[in-house]
């Protein structure tokens, strides 16, 4: 059924079914209430926060979300928390388990940023063109680790990519989103000084370009000679990750973000009604050197389909002026703030796909309509012609829920799926799943279903009474190498009573109707 505002899909089982799906979580399977309408192939437990008891502050960054991300090789899947880096097989067995600075310390690199209280936000992929795991960091500096082999548990290298070639390094909580393609490893973090014209003052990205070949040697420690280091890009730009094993040489890498408001201070954040629009960059290669298209290229597109008109309008996250949305069983809010950008980037064929997390509108809403919970934006860019970009389509997805951290996967076919967190004053922290077949109509997608249902409500209280959830810079979807039509992605959920004892679900999921693609 379609989600649009207004209809309340079935979210999740009364208490007597919790039980059910506990039981189901301890074989490591958790298959969805509306089974076989969607199809989770692989569910289980990664890692869990630990006891603030235990925790020691001065060392540790205690009561921080979880910070995850998830990926896999064919056989064992990798998930990285700003806590630890683990290994599991396919079962969900654990391999290993390596808390993060430890990681980080084995690549010969230093895991803790200025402050001293270890590494945070990392991300994980397996690259398939070059068979290798890449992970990023907020450490020393920077951190970019690359795997000598396709197994993660052997020798890994690393270096401070910004702080080459005469740097700046980007030290100071650079927030780093990581791409890929065919071509390269695309790699961006915060830069404090810089400015884009298209969002907040004062602060903006710098985006790299390494080439295929120098990412390799990587693994060695080797610094890549090629940087293609570009100033200036949008706050918060997303590179893209593409799986096309048929890209051309020249066919260029995308990014996207959001425009923000310039008017007021956090704009990007805390906008009221603000008709954003969406940015978009490109890279084109020419050998192991390349172009971007910034400046007067930098594209910026309406968000109505046809891209004619400004149809979306962003907001500060509900539901409080500290963006904290309610959950059952207690009165501590959750943090949805930092689910205010796009979480991910992926493109299939000449499209681009993301979801935008927002607050609602409540008033002078226009044709988008009023709203109480949180929304998001999914939208679906057809880039046919790179520097003109247009929405193809679009949807405001809304409902009885507030998803957060909303990760958008394509398959190898081109069906859609979104999975998202989300928590109201009658659940609490759960992960929803959306679909769209390739063959829907524009627009329609089917969901949400509850594919991890929160047991507990989750305490970890900071100084405005909120508990921190989910991953402030994105939570990726990627496919399976050994299977494109199954796509891995990983969520926050609620499991333990036990305060700042944060859980996370691992998730491998198909769309239905989408076939086998070994």
């Amino acid at each position: 059924m379609s989600n649009s505002s207004g209809n309340k899909p079935k979210l999740l089982m009364p208490a007597s079914g919790k039980s059910f799906l506990i039981a189901l979580a301890a074989l490591s399977i958790l298959w969805p209430v509306d089974a076989p309408a969607q199809k989770v192939i692989r569910a289980f437990d990664g890692d869990k926060g630990i006891d603030l008891a235990a925790c020691r502050p001065e060392t540790t960054r205690c009561g921080r979300q979880p910070e995850m991300g998830v990926a896999a090789n064919g056989t064992q899947v990798v998930q990285v928390t700003w806590q630890n880096m683990l290994v599991f097989d396919y079962s969900g067995k654990l391999l290993r388990s390596t808390p993060l600075a430890e990681f980080i310390k084995a690549a010969n690199l230093d895991p803790n940023p200025p402050d001293g209280k270890g590494p945070f936000e990392p991300h994980v992929v397996f690259d398939e063109f070059l068979g290798r795991w890449i992970v990023t960091s907020t450490c020393h500096s920077d951190c970019l680790l690359v795997s000598a082999t396709s197994d993660p548990m052997g020798a890994w290298g690393g270096v401070y990519l910004s702080c080459l070639q005469g740097g700046p390094c980007l030290n100071r909580d650079p927030a780093l989103h990581v791409g890929y393609d065919k071509n390269g490893v695309y790699y961006c973090g915060g830069h404090i000084g810089d400015e884009n014209p298209h969002t907040v003052p004062k602060v903006a990205y710098d985006c790299f370009a390494v080439p295929d070949a120098e990412v390799l040697a990587i693994a060695q420690g080797t610094p890549p000679p090629h940087l293609n280091r570009m100033h200036n890009m949008p706050l918060d730009i997303m590179p893209a990750i593409d799986h096309n094993p048929h890209k051309a040489a020249n066919a260029p890498e995308f990014f996207a973000a959001k425009t923000c408001s310039r008017a007021e201070p956090g704009g990007c954040q805390r906008s009221l009604n603000f008709p954003f629009e969406w940015v978009v960059d490109t890279f084109t290669w020419s050998g192991r050197n390349g172009n971007y298209s910034t400046g007067n290229a930098e594209q910026t597109i309406k968000t109505d389909v046809g891209s004619k008109r400004d149809k979306w309008l962003y907001n500060l996250p509900c539901c409080t002026a500290t963006a904290g949305i309610r959950q059952a069983g207690s009165d501590v809010l959750l943090r949805s703030a930092e689910s205010h950008r796009l979480s991910n980037l992926v493109q299939f064929g000449s499209h681009l796909y993301g979801a935008l997390g927002s607050g609602p509108c409540t008033n002078d809403c226009g044709i988008q309509g009023a709203d109480t919970n949180n929304v998001m934006f999914f939208v679906d860019l057809d880039c046919s012609n790179p520097a003109a970009c247009v929405v193809s389509q679009t949807k405001k997805i809304s409902g009885d829920f507030n998803p957060e951290f909303a990760s958008v996967g394509v398959d190898a076919q081109g069906n859609l799926g979104i999975v998202a967190e989300s928590s109201t004053a009658n659940t609490d922290l759960s992960v929803l799943l959306w679909t769209h077949k390739k063959t829907d109509a524009p627009g329609l997608f089917n969901g949400p279903i509850t594919v991890a249902a929160g047991t507990q409500p989750y305490t970890c209280m900071n100084n405005r009474n909120l508990a921190l959830i989910g991953n402030a810079v994105g939570v990726l979807t990627l496919s399976d190498p050994a299977d494109g039509a199954k796509l891995w992605t990983t969520q926050q959920w609620s499991h333990d009573a036990t305060p700042c004892v944060w859980n996370t679900r691992i998730l491998e999921y198909q769309v239905p109707g989408a076939s086998s693609q070994k």
